[in-house]
């Protein structure tokens, strides 16, 4: 039997043999496997500096309308292209009210029935049109001026496509 002494040096002398090996394969000249590297993970102090510090971070705010795209429209192109098209029927004292405008997306082309409220000669008027297309080519089917609001029975036969000439 060996005593605690010789004991204690032969398992130091595994562990130096073991680590020495280990870490000795890796060094060897000529060897031509990649040394090993850790795997741990380490935050990645790139991206702090990546972006100058004059800019913002985050991405730019939206701007108003982006939020209410309609087939690359924004509803206040909608509702222009609505107001310029029915303009001319209104009396001239005429005040659009295109941030209560309201939009539904049909089920026939053109896509969009837009509705603008609108005051005229102390009424409560409504320009209505269906618009289509694209923002740089757009397309208006129906346009119309009205001293009354429709009657939501009326809008909903619109978004279907039925009954736009008043008579179909």
């Amino acid at each position: 039997m060996r005593s605690p002494l010789a004991r204690c040096v032969a398992a130091s002398a595994l562990v130096v043999f073991l680590v020495g090996g280990a870490s000795g394969c890796a060094a060897a000249p000529g060897a031509s496997s990649p040394v090993p590297t850790s795997t741990a993970s380490t935050p990645d102090p790139t991206p702090s500096t990546a972006q100058p510090t004059s800019e913002p971070s985050v991405a730019p705010e939206p701007t108003p309308t982006a939020s209410d795209d309609f087939g690359g429209f924004a509803s206040a192109e909608l509702a222009q292209i609505c107001i310029d098209a029915t303009l001319s029927a209104f009396p001239a004292d005429v005040a659009f009210t295109i941030e209560d405008t309201r939009i539904e997306q049909r089920l026939v082309s053109p896509e969009w029935l837009v509705l603008v409220p609108a005051q005229a000669s102390g009424l409560e008027a409504q320009a209505q049109c269906t618009i289509g297309g694209t923002p740089s080519a757009p397309e208006l089917g129906m346009s119309s001026a009205s001293l009354e609001p429709l009657p939501e029975e009326q809008i909903q036969n619109l978004i279907r496509g039925e009954n736009e000439g008043g008579d179909r």
